[in-house]
């Protein structure tokens, strides 16, 4: 397991949602992690699609995270939007969707709900959350 991953898992097992643990996770690993404490608050209401199952939330915490580090390494506007456009087209080739709902699809219950206690909706979170962070992690190492 690479080590962006274990840097997510510090949030992502720790009860932060996925849009936060992305986020933070990437940060950490490239040494901005001072940037991570006012992502954690920012974030917030990013998990879950927006709570609303919309964009996925890791999708949305890497970009954030993705976004952050390439500014911090001194990339224009116009790169920035290069790499993140990359990025989310990577993750719809590899997850099949830049959406919530359509990831945890199987996992919606009558009343409209998502069965949050099921390990595999839980397992299929894990996939979205930590293939997010590899992909910036090869945008980002290919530099």
């Amino acid at each position: 397991m690479s080590d962006i991953v274990n840097e997510t898992k510090k949030y992502w097992e720790n009860d932060f949602n996925c849009s936060i643990a992305a986020a933070c996770g990437i940060l950490n690993y490239y040494g901005y992690k001072h940037h991570s404490e006012t992502l954690k608050k920012a974030l917030l209401p990013f998990g879950g699609g927006m709570g609303e199952r919309s964009v996925c939330g890791a999708v949305t915490g890497a970009l954030a995270g993705l976004s952050s580090v390439l500014y911090e390494k001194g990339l224009d506007k116009d790169s920035i939007y290069d790499l993140t456009k990359r990025f989310k087209e990577r993750f719809k080739e590899e997850v099949g969707t830049l959406y919530c709902r359509e990831i945890l699809n199987d996992f919606f219950v009558p009343d409209g709900s998502v069965d949050m206690e099921n390990p595999e909706r839980r397992k299929t979170c894990d996939e979205a959350v930590f293939e997010a962070v590899t992909i910036v992690k090869e945008i980002i190492d290919a530099l």
